[in-house]
């Protein structure tokens, strides 16, 4: 089956994770944690990976600063297979940089210094179209809104279709997505895009519709954590449960389930079969430390299948 070709839109930075977090500080506190490591990461290059390990031929665009972290994050991504040739190393702006605070639940809390990712500009994306075709476009929220909305109208003008995976949480204007192919956002973006708290179906529901009835895509799947996932195409609403595992990190969670939804939908999979692959890519992916260190290969996917079949 021939690799479909994927571009990715976002941001990448590097991680540095604090494990074993007891609770949130307050202003002026410290909290003892547990030990801490460094690892390639940003939803951006999170997807790109992602896609890569998951059977596509992935291009990243994207910006980082010349210096030892936007490097490592060039050579990791090279090391895979993603094309890194529309990677942009900026004369002026640092690396991104997130540190990761990971509860003993698995859970994390995230700050973030953006560097170079608020500086990628809809020229730099302009450039990845230039005598290529791609079958999907990947991008999230990780990076300036205008470009965001830039690149779906260019990739809406090539027919390409468009998997916006809404985070981080932010409340933004919609109208310049309408039409989108998917937009999955999770619980607390979801809230913040809808002003809905999804702590109940009913409330799944009510979000669900709205985003839907406001950007009009082809798909709305929200990410509901361990309760999986809300599928709504504008006719019916359906729960999709995900996989039981022992979950240790959640980082890179979301970026490799909706990366690995992406990949299936180009290889011809139906939504719902598509969305549980998802589940077991993410499922694999909680169960280890890190987000470019847990993201897991196609076949590491399938074989989770097979043994819950």
């Amino acid at each position: 089956m021939r690799r479909p070709k994927i571009l990715v839109v976002g941001s990448m930075n590097m991680d540095i994770y604090i494990y074993d977090v007891p609770r949130i500080p307050a202003i002026g506190e410290s909290v003892m944690c547990g030990n801490y490591a460094y690892a390639t990461g940003g939803k951006g290059s999170n997807q790109a990976l992602a896609c890569a390990l998951q059977g596509a031929n992935a291009v990243m665009v994207g910006r980082v600063g010349k210096d030892r972290n936007g490097y490592a994050l060039e050579e990791r991504l090279k090391g895979i297979g993603v094309d890194t040739s529309h990677m942009i190393f900026d004369e002026e702006a640092q690396t991104g940089l997130a540190i990761m605070n990971v509860t003993k639940e698995g859970k994390y809390f995230c700050c973030v210094a953006l560097g170079a990712n608020t500086k990628i500009c809809p020229q730099d994306v302009e450039a990845a179209f230039v005598n290529e075709e791609y079958d999907m476009l990947v991008m999230q929220l990780e990076i300036p809104l205008e470009t965001v909305y830039r690149t779906y109208e260019m990739a809406s003008r090539r027919k390409i279709p468009v998997f916006l995976d809404a985070g981080p949480a932010m409340s933004i204007p919609l109208d310049r997505l309408k039409g989108i192919f998917v937009i999955s956002p999770n619980e607390t973006e979801t809230e913040a895009l809808t002003g809905i708290k999804v702590d109940t179906l009913e409330r799944i529901e009510m979000a669900g519709k709205q985003l839907y009835d406001r950007v009009n895509p082809k798909y709305v799947i929200l990410k509901l954590g361990s309760r999986g996932a809300y599928l709504y195409d504008g006719e019916q609403g359906k729960l999709i449960p995900g996989f039981k595992v022992n979950a240790i990190d959640s980082t890179a969670a979301g970026d490799t389930f909706g990366a690995a939804i992406a990949v299936q939908l180009c290889k011809g999979k139906s939504i719902e079969d598509a969305i549980r692959f998802g589940h077991a890519a993410a499922g694999i992916c909680v169960s280890r430390k890190g987000a470019h260190p847990s993201i897991p290969t196609e076949k590491e996917v399938v074989r989770f299948l097979q043994q819950r079949l």
